[in-house]
């Protein structure tokens, strides 16, 4: 079924759309929640979408249907574009490079070693997650010739990746609540 050009475009855009707004749903409801939360909420469409985008690729691949066009690529586009744009920081650690001036920038001022190690941990979870989020986009777009759904399944991929890469540093401001 999602070897034909109608039926796969109309499933295909039921998955992307449907995904894209449960990633910003569950960007909202989960802002808070913890990691345990957050983490399988946020990669349960990505997931879904993704899937869907490898069933197209093997159906279309062994029926041997006609490929996708080239300007199916202007989904993993604007999934590179939300990459790189979306904020991963949360206002006041946007300018914070390392886990000592994040440390500083909530007002530790004599970084204790809990800040040092909770911040450490955030970044490089933070830094995991944005870097495997670029990895989906670099995978999607190899399947792109055969799977019209991977191309913009790479958007709420994209969006996901950066709302749990943000979430990690969120839980780090939600714990030294500043100014408090």
């Amino acid at each position: 079924m999602l070897a034909q050009p109608w039926a796969g475009g109309m499933a295909g855009w039921l998955v992307v759309i449907g995904a894209l707004v449960a990633e910003l749903v569950a960007g909202i409801v989960t802002n808070s929640a913890s990691t345990a939360v957050a983490a399988p909420v946020l990669a349960f469409p990505v997931a879904v979408a993704v899937a869907f985008a490898v069933v197209q690729w093997q159906q279309v691949r062994s029926s041997g249907a006609d490929r996708a066009s080239w300007w199916h690529l202007t989904g993993i586009a604007a999934a590179v574009f939300t990459w790189q744009v979306w904020p991963t920081s949360p206002g006041i650690l946007s300018g914070a490079g390392s886990a000592r001036s994040a440390c500083n920038a909530l007002g530790q001022s004599s970084p204790a070693t809990d800040c040092l190690a909770r911040a450490t941990h955030a970044m490089d979870a933070k830094n995991l997650v944005w870097w495997l989020t670029g990895a989906t986009i670099l995978i999607l777009a190899l399947l792109v010739r055969r799977s019209r759904i991977a191309a913009w399944a790479a958007i709420p991929a994209a969006l996901g990746g950066c709302l749990l890469a943000t979430h990690f540093l969120e839980q780090l401001l939600l714990h030294y609540q500043p100014g408090g």
